[in-house]
């Protein structure tokens, strides 16, 4: 593989991590995802990447994302779909006036109750200088959490159709071994991949939402935190 191409997607996955950079928390699983869906399109034109990026992208990739649809919905796995769920049943701080909150339904029954908020303006100031930002983005973000009835704006089924459409994508076994899941695996969770892509869909909407009023997201940050009964691990 030419080396000079392989540097230039280093280049690129750089730019897009810059873009991303924001504070981050054990709460702040939606922008995690953000990030991974990013990082991937660099991934996705370039299915043999050298270990050096691939280290990287799995760094950035695990465990937020999950994807795929091989089996049944709840087929036996060897990974353990419990760190793919918050486990505390007490709200954070911020989450007791949050910004957005969606309820929705999973695919195997469960219900879930999701908190948005803490928007943050926070770019890298080391990131590119080709990579713009700018600090209206936080006002726009957060306005349209408080203003919008979020759960009818996000397209769910897109952002699942997203998931399913990466190849290549690797969880945390129960041995501490990397493992592959998704379409063609015996690794697939339904109610997981609909919670990780209800997360994609919120992202991708406020991303929308900011960019069509020509802001940047740049370091624009806000976390999600959600609880969920009946879920499926």
């Amino acid at each position: 593989m030419n080396e000079n191409v392989n540097d230039e997607k280093d280049i690129r996955l750089g730019e897009l991590l810059a873009r991303a950079e924001h504070p981050t928390t054990t709460s702040n699983d939606l922008i995690r995802n953000h990030v991974a869906v990013m990082a991937r399109t660099v991934v996705e034109q370039d299915r043999q990447p050298r270990k050096r990026r691939a280290g990287i992208i799995a760094a950035i990739l695990a465990p937020t994302l999950l994807l795929g649809t091989a089996g049944a919905a709840y087929a036996a796995s060897t990974i353990d779909w419990g760190q793919f769920w918050f486990d505390t049943h007490k709200w954070a701080a911020w989450a007791e006036e949050p910004d957005a909150v969606l309820t929705y339904t999973l695919p195997g029954g469960g219900t879930c109750e999701m908190r948005i908020g803490e928007v943050r303006y926070s770019p890298d100031p080391n990131r590119p200088a080709n990579v713009i930002a700018d600090p209206r983005s936080e006002t726009a973000a957060r306005d349209f959490f408080r203003t919008n009835d979020v759960a009818q704006l996000v397209d769910v089924d897109a952002a699942i159709s997203n998931l399913r459409a990466t190849d290549g994508n690797w969880a945390m076994g129960d041995d501490g071994e990397w493992v592959p899941f998704g379409e063609g695996t015996s690794n697939y969770n339904a109610d997981v991949e609909y919670n990780i892509a209800m997360k994609d869909a919120v992202s991708q909407a406020v991303t929308d939402h900011v960019e069509s009023l020509g802001i940047p997201m740049t370091g624009l940050g806000f976390q999600s935190q959600e609880q969920c009964d009946g879920e499926q691990r």
